[in-house]
């Protein structure tokens, strides 16, 4: 939550931008953030510090959103937009005894919902 609601503010400009998190306008998704490519030439280790970082999290996790969260025209109505939105997604701890194991993630989710962009 803290993230999408970070991500909305750099993008409304309420805050200053550490990581130049660059958004473009699509007519039906809204706004998309870019997602920092990763240098394949650099040091494996380093990849999963890369993946997990917020510069690459947050507009992953921003890109799940729909198009009506992100366009809120208040931080007030966001969290209610963003609030209405995440509970629609289970919230299924994480399990290994089941034949599927369960990723309480909203990325994992946005996967299988074939969302993520």
């Amino acid at each position: 939550r803290y993230s999408l609601i970070h991500s909305w503010k750099v993008r409304n400009q309420l805050t200053p931008d550490g990581i130049d998190m660059q958004f473009k306008y699509n007519a039906r998704l809204g706004p998309i953030a870019e997602v920092p490519t990763y240098n394949h030439q650099a040091q494996g280790s380093k990849a999963t510090l890369f993946e997990e970082s917020y510069s690459v999290r947050g507009p992953q996790l921003w890109n799940t959103l729909p198009k009506d969260v992100k366009l809120a025209p208040s931080l007030d109505i966001l969290k209610v937009r963003l609030g209405r939105h995440l509970s629609t997604i289970p919230d299924w701890p994480p399990t290994t005894s089941s034949s599927i194991e369960h990723k309480n993630s909203l990325l994992e989710w946005a996967k299988r919902r074939g969302v993520q962009r």
